[in-house]
């Protein structure tokens, strides 16, 4: 079970803060900005992960620069009675990099990145094809001009 940010004491914000700048920053360096112990971080990171408030360390890559040229964002309408059905199922598709449950006129939507035109096609009849989904409107991403994994903290 996560912890809210009024659990989170200044260290750990800072803490935070700094990672997700840099992920890969030393324990040794970290402690030495914050003007703590190696040992401080190290118990404060541990414990931040446990309690889920760190999800995992990542490395941030441009789609366009690995083979996956096209994004796509997918809005689908889908009946209740499988709206858990079709979230874990589009969770689950390799293309898919983000799903979200909605309010509104769609209760889904999902980011994916594909190869290719023929890659799109086949990622959005994949959608589509998936029991319960009503409808679905498929939007082809023309430029990738920011993506931001900070959280203003």
């Amino acid at each position: 079970m996560g912890i809210g940010i009024e659990e989170l004491d200044e260290l750990d914000v800072n803490i935070l803060r700094i990672l997700q700048l840099n992920s890969r920053i030393p324990f040794s360096e970290l402690a030495r900005k914050l003007g703590v112990p190696e040992a401080t971080i190290r118990y404060r990171v541990k414990k931040l992960v446990e309690k889920g408030v760190i999800k995992g360390f990542y490395t941030l890559l441009d789609p366009r620069r690995v083979g996956l040229p096209f994004s796509v964002i997918v809005l689908a309408d889908v009946d209740p009675e499988h709206l858990d059905q079709v979230f874990d199922r589009l969770r689950e598709m390799p293309e898919a990099t983000h799903v979200f449950k909605l309010t509104g006129k769609y209760n889904i939507v999902a980011i994916f990145h594909a190869r290719d035109m023929e890659h799109v096609s086949r990622i959005d009849e994949a959608v589509r094809s998936h029991r319960g989904v009503r409808s679905a409107e498929t939007l082809l991403v023309t430029g990738l001009v920011h993506i931001n994994p900070e959280l203003p903290i």
